[in-house]
C-alpha cells in the first residue's frame, strides 16, 4: 500500500491520466453491445427523471469504485474530498443556486402559460426525487475525476488558472462518448459545451473553497434541475411510456451557439478572474 501511494504521490499527472483512460474505456465499452444502427447520433435523448433514475445502481457503483480508488492511493486530501470547505468563499455558490432555480421556475413558468392544466403525477414526482439522488451521486463521481484527481494532476504540470481551463475542456469533450452511445449531435454539441462552462465554475470554486464538496454539490443541483426541467416538457407534450417504447417521442432541439453565453460559464470566467487577483495580491503580501 505505501508503494502504491508514493508512486502515486510521484507521478500524479501519471496517475490522473491513467484513471482518466480508463473512466473513458468504461463509457465507451457498452457501445460494442447495442444495435449499431443506434449510434453516432441516431439514437434518442434522455426523456427526464425515468431515465436518469434507471442509472441509480450503476452510477452508486462507479462512484464507490473511484472513491475506493482515490483512498488507496492517498489522495483524499489532494483531490479535496476530505478537506473542509472555506465556507466564506462557499458563498460564491448562492448566485448559482439562484441561477439553477430561475432556470427551473422560467420553465415551470413558460409550461404554464402554455397549458394551465400540467401537472406531474406522484409516480414523476417520485422518479424527480430519485433522479436528484442519482444527480448527486453522478455530481460526486465527475467532480471527484475531473475536479479531483484531474485537477491535481495538472496542477503539477502547470498553474492553477490553465489547470482549471483545461480540466474544464477534458471534462466538456467527455461528453462525446454521448454522440457515440447515440444521443443527437445538436444535443451533444451543447452538452459538451455547456459541460466546459460549467467545469470553469466547478473547478474555479474548488480554488476558492479548497474543497471538492461545494462543486460536488453544484453539480448535482444543476443535473437534478435540468432533469426536472426535461420532465415538466415532457409532461406537457404528453410523453407517456407507450410513445417512448414506441420510439415516437418528441425531443427539443437546441442551439449550440446559445450554450456559448451561458450564465455559468460568464460566471465560472469572472470568478476565475477574480481568484487570480486575489492570488496575486495574497502573494504579494
Amino acid at each position: 500500500m505505501k508503494d502504491i501511494r508514493a508512486w502515486a504521490a510521484e507521478r500524479p499527472f501519471v496517475v490522473a491520466v491513467l484513471l482518466l483512460i480508463i473512466a473513458a474505456i468504461y463509457f465507451v465499452a457498452p457501445v460494442l453491445f447495442v444495435d449499431a444502427s443506434q449510434l453516432f447520433g441516431h439514437g434518442r435523448q434522455d426523456q427526464g427523471a425515468s431515465d436518469f433514475a434507471g442509472n441509480l445502481w450503476a452510477e452508486l457503483g462507479l462512484a464507490g469504485v473511484l472513491v475506493l480508488v482515490v483512498v488507496l492511493i492517498g489522495w483524499t486530501r489532494e483531490s479535496g474530498l476530505t478537506t473542509t470547505p472555506r465556507w466564506r468563499a462557499s458563498l460564491f455558490a448562492l448566485p448559482y443556486i439562484a441561477l439553477v432555480l430561475f432556470m427551473v421556475f422560467a420553465v415551470y413558468g413558460t409550461v404554464l402559460l402554455q397549458d394551465e392544466e400540467i401537472a406531474l403525477t406522484a409516480a414523476d414526482w417520485r422518479m424527480v426525487g430519485v433522479a436528484s439522488f442519482v444527480a448527486l451521486v453522478v455530481g460526486l463521481f465527475e467532480e471527484l475525476l475531473f475536479r479531483g484527481v484531474l485537477l491535481h494532476g495538472l496542477r503539477s504540470k502547470m498553474s492553477a488558472i490553465p489547470a482549471v481551463l483545461v480540466a474544464a475542456v477534458i471534462f466538456g469533450a467527455f461528453h462525446v462518448v454521448n454522440w457515440v452511445s447515440g444521443q443527437p449531435l445538436d444535443v451533444t454539441v451543447v452538452q459538451i459545451i455547456s459541460a466546459a462552462g460549467g467545469g470553469v465554475f466547478y473547478g474555479t470554486l474548488v480554488l476558492w473553497t479548497g474543497s471538492l464538496w461545494p462543486s460536488i454539490l453544484m453539480h448535482g443541483l444543476w443535473d437534478a434541475g435540468v432533469t426536472l426541467n426535461q420532465t415538466i416538457l415532457n409532461a406537457s407534450i404528453g410523453v407517456t411510456e407507450s410513445a417512448e417504447d414506441a420510439g415516437d417521442v418528441t425531443e427539443t432541439t437546441y442551439d449550440p451557439l446559445a450554450a456559448l453565453l451561458s450564465p455559468e460559464l460568464i460566471y465560472g470566467l469572472i470568478l476565475l478572474a477574480l481568484w487570480a487577483w486575489w492570488a496575486r495580491r495574497h502573494q504579494a503580501a
